[in-house]
Formats: structure tokens, sequence, C-alpha cells
């Protein structure tokens, strides 16, 4: 029999000698066909008890078997010829029967150890190669698949702050939305408050009239009362800004009280309220706030241009075609009584030149409001000096006796040698006579 180079060749080489298959051998040594098939693969190694039932079963030495001994001869037991047959070594079992580990004694035990340790130090470099060829394997991949974790990691990190972010935005738009909600729930309840106090169905403020050098307003006041009898008796409170109280009885007017050329001082916010007194029970409420009752907010409004050319050397400033508009006053019933173009050099008061229109005050009387378009009529030219400035503007006096001054074109000689034409500028919309341009 050649002499096979792995324990499980020989084992292998040694079961078909006998005429073994690898089940039968299997029940010989109480295992399974699956585990000699592993030992005969050399991908198990049958354990010291086995091993010493094969030599007795081969009738070989356990060193022969591990291949750390030569074999005794290559005369065998012959295939069928019974090689477990009963003998006085083997203590007479029969070919069918299982192969007893025998009881070894000390001697020979440390002797099997002996051999088989011989075994595995000779086949234990190859394994440790391969184990450590398995670990290099098991490292890289460990490092694999550590670096794909971070980056999988990473992208989830990404990803829950993207989360947490539109998290914070609906969050944000929920809290927005409620504060909302709140704010409208909280008027309407406030209203509806309000609405349940409130001892007036209705009620109407008119300024009717004004007084410039008085700095007064004159009001025309109604209120309507949810409930009155014919005994009830109203006045009416006008709180100014700087806590000043002001009232008037009000009259009888049909189902309502009212209260006609009510004059007070003009103020930036005045607070009206009106008390209702019936059956010696007296019932208030606030109305209405009238803001901006103040000197200067009752005017006619004027918008227009005043066509102006600016020369080139010597400060030469030419005028042109007038377009002007007068509106009346929303609130107020104002006209026009005297409307003049105006040229102001520099800040002096009083204008260089004056140029009356005249047609305005009477369109207005007959219209209502100025519309007028002149191309020849208000043509006039002056000089400036260096640095001076020229302000044209429309000055309207009303018959509540106030003075305006709206700013149609301005312009600058600059002092510099380097330039020789006047230069547009701008000039506030409040501007007045004597103030810089």
């Amino acid at each position: 029999m050649e002499e096979a180079k792995t324990l499980g060749g020989r084992i292998q080489a040694h079961r078909k000698a006998a005429g073994l298959s690898q089940e039968a051998l299997g029940e010989r040594l109480g295992v399974s066909r699956q585990a000699v098939s592993r030992w005969e693969a050399d991908a198990a190694v049958p354990e010291l008890e086995k091993l010493i039932a094969m030599s007795r079963l081969f009738a070989v030495t356990v060193g022969t078997l591990l291949g750390m001994e030569p074999p005794a001869g290559e005369a065998g037991p012959a295939k069928g010829s019974g090689v477990g047959a009963a003998s006085a070594e083997n203590g007479g079992a029969a070919p069918d029967e299982t192969v007893p580990a025998p009881e070894l004694t000390d001697r020979e035990l440390a002797a099997a150890e002996a051999i088989a340790e011989k075994y595995l130090a000779a086949v234990r470099p190859r394994w440790s190669r391969n184990r450590k060829l398995a670990a290099a394997v098991v490292g890289f991949a460990l490092v694999l698949g550590a670096a794909l974790a971070a980056g999988r990691l990473v992208s989830l990190n990404r990803q829950m702050d993207d989360l947490r972010s539109q998290m914070a935005g609906v969050q944000s738009q929920v809290s927005a939305q409620l504060n909302d909600l709140t704010g409208q729930m909280t008027g309407q309840i406030s209203n509806i408050l309000d609405e349940k106090d409130n001892i007036l169905s209705n009620h109407a403020v008119t300024v009717t009239d004004f007084d410039a050098a008085a700095e007064t307003v004159t009001l025309t006041v109604t209120v309507f009362p949810k409930e009155w009898t014919g005994d009830t008796a109203a006045v009416f409170t006008a709180v100014l800004s700087d806590g000043r109280q002001f009232r008037t009885e009000a009259l009888r007017q049909g189902s309502g009280f009212a209260a006609e050329n009510w004059e007070l001082p003009m103020d930036p916010a005045i607070t009206l309220s009106a008390a209702l007194t019936d059956g010696g029970v007296t019932r208030s409420s606030p109305f209405d706030i009238l803001y901006d009752c103040l000197p200067g907010v009752y005017q006619l409004r004027v918008e227009g241009s005043w066509d102006m050319t600016l020369h080139q050397g010597a400060g030469k400033v030419s005028f042109g075609a007038l377009d002007l508009h007068i509106q009346p006053d929303p609130d107020i019933a104002l006209a026009p009584t005297a409307v003049d173009l105006c040229l102001y050099r520099n800040q002096e008061t009083e204008p260089e030149q004056v140029l009356p229109v005249s047609q305005a005050v009477p369109l207005y009387r007959e219209q209502g409001y100025v519309q007028l378009y002149d191309g020849e009529s208000f043509q006039t030219a002056l000089r400036l000096e260096r640095g001076e400035t020229l302000v044209a503007a429309v000055r309207i006096t009303d018959d509540h006796g106030q003075t305006t001054w709206t700013v149609l074109a301005a312009c600058r000689y600059p002092d510099s040698a380097f330039a020789d034409t006047p230069e547009w500028i701008a000039v506030s919309s409040d501007w007045v006579p004597g103030e810089p341009a």
C-alpha cells in the first residue's frame, strides 16, 4: 500500500485496505459517516481515543497513522479477511461489532500523547500560516466595513441634520401660525367684549373747520345709543394727548345725540367718549380717536413743474412752461386766494421774482380744482454767482390764512472753476423760505 502524505489520506488508505466503507468505519468507531469523511479530507482531526481504536482496527501503530513512524510492513489483513476478527490481542471482538476504546496504561497514554503532540507540531506551521492569512482577510474586511460604516454614519448624520432643520422649520411655521391665530382670537375676543360693554350702536365724527392762527379744530359729533329713553342725557368728553379734558353737552337728534361746532385745541391724538345718564345711572364708553389734528395738516394739495433750463457759462438759468395742479383737502373745505410763482436766491425769505398765476383762483372757484398748462406766460431768467442756489416754488395763500410753498425746481452753481453750468439739486418737500436748499 502506497504511503499517504496526510493523516486523512492514511486513514482512507487503511480503511480501504480493510474493505470498510466510511459508514462501516463510523459504526465501528461510534461516529457518523460525515465525521469519517471530514477526517479523510483533513478537515478535522480524530480524537486520541478514535486514533487508538483505528490503530487497533487497522493493526498499525498510532505513530504509523500519524505518519511519525514507518509502517511495520506492507503485508496486512486481506480484504474481507476479517481484520477485526477475534484474536488474543483485540479481545476477540466480532468483525461487525463496534471496536471499544481499550483502557490505556499511564505509560501508553503518555506515549500516545507524545506522538500526537509531534504530529500537531508538524502540522501547526501550515495551520498558523492559514490562520494568519485568514486573520489578514478578516482584518481587511473589518477595516473596509469600518470605512463603509463611517461613510454611512456621516450620511446618516447629514440626514439627521437635514431632518432636524426641517423639523425646526415646521416648528417655526406652526409657532408663527399659532401666534397669529392667538392674536386673531385675542382681537376677536377683545372686540366681542368691547362690543358687549359699548353703550353705542354707531357714531360719526367730522372735522368741519379749523383756525390756523388759533390752532383749533371744529368738530361735529353724533352718537347713537343702543338703549335710551326720553329722559336720557348725553355728554361728550375729549381728552388730549397731554391729559387735558374738554366736555360739551349733546342735544337729542332723533334716535341719537349730537354736538355741532365743538371747538377743540389742535392735538396729535384726541380721544372722544360719550356718557349717557338715565334714571340717575351713568354709563360711559369711548368711541373714537382723531389723529394728527395739527397745524399744516389741512391744506390744498399741489403738484406741478416749471421747466428750468441750465445754461453753460455765466450761471444763467431760465424758466418756461408751467404745469400746475391744485386739488382740495379731503377733510376741510379750502380755497386759494392767491397763487404766485416765486424765485428764491440762497436762503432769502423774500422772493427775487414773483409771477402771479392770476387765472388759478377763478378756475378753482369755478371747478373746485386747478389743472393748468401755460407754455408762454411764465418765461423768465436770471444769473447765479458761483456757490449760489436758486429755488423755484409756487406760493399759495388760502381762505383760512395759511400760506404754503411747493418746490417746482431747484439748482446750484458750483464753486469749482471747472464747472461752468449750474446743477440740479433736490430740496425737501417741507422746505420754506429761509431754509437752505
